[in-house]
């Protein structure tokens, strides 16, 4: 019988090529596609008692009696310690006016009830800064990143959707910190504020709260991505909400967890309710529609403090509140 296979030449059979021997059918292979990985979209539950950690009256009573606290942030130092800075004021309310200085306390645990509170983080720096506003502290490598505004110099940079200055600080101790020698690292309409740092496959991104731009007011957060901290993207609108404000008011405290394959974007909406935060998900860290309501929560600047994969807490602060409180934060 003769051979039904063909002689290759050694150059095809080098190349990888085959042929079919003469006479039979090629059988065809059914191949699946790759299915697309499914996700559960979870919701961020408070399941634990408020605990007041922090009451500025406590220690500055001899000034005033009606401190508060604002926006905030929370880190682990290297000793174990934890640490939480944020915007610090007292009334009569003007933010333009009375919130320049970051509190800064510290305790040995995250459930410590009451924290010890230490002199200011930063202080304006005159002719400079206006306010300081908004901090928060991403760490990597054993450095303290601190990211903030400082507002607009302008007399009536309130009244209008001004540029708000987005800065830098490095701290080695969490006690000291130095500015960046460039800042600001870039500015942003409808008073740009509220930094949030999240770093997700080798990339840094940088959420904050403004404007659609200078004259479309409506509240949204934007993101600028870094290889390095310190050099940044142009900024892309991420989350628009449909209300109108010179400070983009409806979209403040943006703060990103990533759990399970799922990003979830925390914007407070302080002006349509200055106690109510919204929860939205997505696939993408750059695109969080409005559509993609997970939850909302009675909180006003509210951090969520990743302890461990079990243990998650939340804070709660505001004009109303008389300083800081926690409670534990669970996943459903």
């Amino acid at each position: 019988m003769k051979n039904k296979f063909l002689k290759l030449p050694f150059s095809l059979m080098l190349a990888g090529i085959t042929m079919i021997p003469m006479g039979c059918k090629q059988k065809s292979i059914k191949t699946e596609k790759p299915k697309e990985a499914t996700f559960k979209v979870e919701t961020p539950i408070i399941s634990g008692e408020w605990e007041h950690i922090f009451n500025p009256n406590d220690t500055r009573s001899e000034i005033d009696t009606t401190w508060y606290t604002n926006d905030h942030c929370f880190a682990k130092g290297p000793d174990g310690k934890w640490h939480a800075y944020g915007i610090i004021g007292h009334k009569p309310i003007n933010p333009w006016t009375g919130e320049n200085k970051l509190f800064h306390i510290s305790a040995d645990s995250i459930s410590q009830l009451k924290w010890e509170d230490h002199d200011y983080a930063l202080k304006v720096k005159p002719g400079v800064e206006r306010v300081l506003w908004a901090p928060h502290v991403f760490q990597e490598n054993g450095k303290n990143y601190m990211f903030y505004n400082i507002g607009n110099l302008q007399e009536n940079a309130p009244n209008y959707a001004s540029w708000g200055q987005l800065c830098m600080a490095e701290s080695d101790d969490m006690f000291n910190w130095k500015r960046h020698e460039l800042n600001p690292l870039f500015s942003d309409p409808g008073h740009a504020r509220d930094s949030y740092i999240f770093k997700d496959n080798g990339m840094y991104y940088f959420y904050y709260t403004r404007t659609f731009n200078e004259v479309d007011i409506r509240s949204c957060v934007a993101v600028r991505t870094s290889p390095d901290l310190k050099h940044w993207s142009g900024p892309k609108i991420v989350h628009t909400q449909p209300y109108e404000a010179d400070w983009g008011g409806d979209s403040e405290s943006p703060f990103i967890v990533k759990r399970d394959g799922l990003y979830y974007l925390f914007v407070c909406l302080a002006l349509t309710d200055y106690n109510e935060t919204h929860v939205y998900w997505s696939k993408d860290p750059t695109n969080f529609p409005i559509e993609n309501l997970v939850t909302s929560l009675p909180l006003h600047a509210p951090e969520v403090i990743k302890v461990s994969e079990d243990e998650w807490y939340i804070s709660n602060t505001g004009w109303d509140k008389k300083g800081l409180s926690i409670a534990k934060l669970e996943w459903k």
